[in-house]
């Protein structure tokens, strides 16, 4: 599908930004039904109900479970955030190419695409809480830090997996196409998996590349909301050291680094895209 309307010039059409933004939207929308993209509903069910197989009846009651359990959702929202968006720039390259030298603006163009993965992860994330509230719904906390104990964990699973989102959207505007996108996908995937600091210990250099890592401040986010628990924080007595406090000053923190780093992607992904008009390919 292309931008203008066969025989007519951009001029002509006199479309604002803001009107592209509409336009770019509702492709996205019809590529929803008719590229049956709401399998990822259904992949994502899938996912979190293997997960809820897997982690033990304690989680949210001991520690130990519950830094699993968390590890095993944060990266699930990682992995369902990269995989929304990985190939959605690159399979249209030609296309985005030919209309921007008609009159595409490329700002209008991320910022539709940035739109409808909002929706799509806002429905994902939603799959996620509920699922997980089901499998651990009479050992939760008793309340949130910042609001109530669904809305804080709906918000961090939600900027976890929206900015995995953004960052694949922006891996898909500098990739050559589908294919190297999904070459490239993996390693993404496996720094934010080790760097998370759940698994390995991390010192010296690569303590300081987990501060860059969606994992690593989604990981905080959320241990921090589990730690309101009496039990777990008295099994956690390292959780300072490692920037996981109860507090609500700490988790509105992370939701600030994360939002950062959706918009640090974003406008990345503009930058990057704005240089099509030089691309060989």
């Amino acid at each position: 599908m292309t931008f203008l309307h066969q025989g007519e010039d951009m001029d002509e059409q006199r479309i604002s930004r803001t009107g592209q933004i509409k336009v770019y939207f509702g492709k996205c929308l019809r590529l929803f039904v008719n590229e049956k993209q709401w399998s990822c509903f259904i992949s994502t069910v899938i996912i979190m109900a293997i997960i809820s197989m897997v982690t033990g009846d304690e989680m949210f009651e001991s520690y130990g479970p519950t830094k699993s359990g968390v590890f095993a959702i944060v990266s699930a929202c990682i992995w369902i955030g990269l995989f929304n968006s990985i190939r959605s720039i690159c399979k249209e390259r030609a296309i985005i190419k030919r209309e921007h030298r008609s009159g595409l603006h490329i700002s209008s163009y991320i910022l539709a695409h940035v739109g409808y993965e909002a929706v799509l992860c806002l429905g994902e994330t939603l799959i996620v809480l509920l699922i997980m509230l089901i499998k651990n719904h009479a050992h939760l906390p008793d309340s949130g830090l910042v609001f109530p104990l669904f809305v804080d964990l709906f918000l961090s699973f939600f900027l976890v997996m929206f900015a995995a989102d953004m960052l694949a959207l922006l891996v898909s505007c500098v990739v050559k196409d589908e294919n190297m996108a999904m070459t490239v996908m993996p390693f993404v995937l496996i720094v934010q998996l080790v760097m998370s600091g759940s698994v390995f210990e991390l010192t010296g250099l690569t303590n300081l590349i987990s501060y860059i890592t969606v994992s690593h401040w989604g990981m905080n986010a959320v241990l921090s909301i589990a730690c309101t628990d009496f039990v777990v924080r008295q099994q956690a007595n390292w959780y300072e050291a490692e920037g996981v406090s109860a507090s609500a000053g700490n988790v509105l923190m992370i939701w600030l680094v994360l939002l950062f780093f959706i918009l640090l992607y974003i406008a990345l992904a503009v930058l990057f895209l704005k240089q099509v008009d030089r691309d060989q390919r």
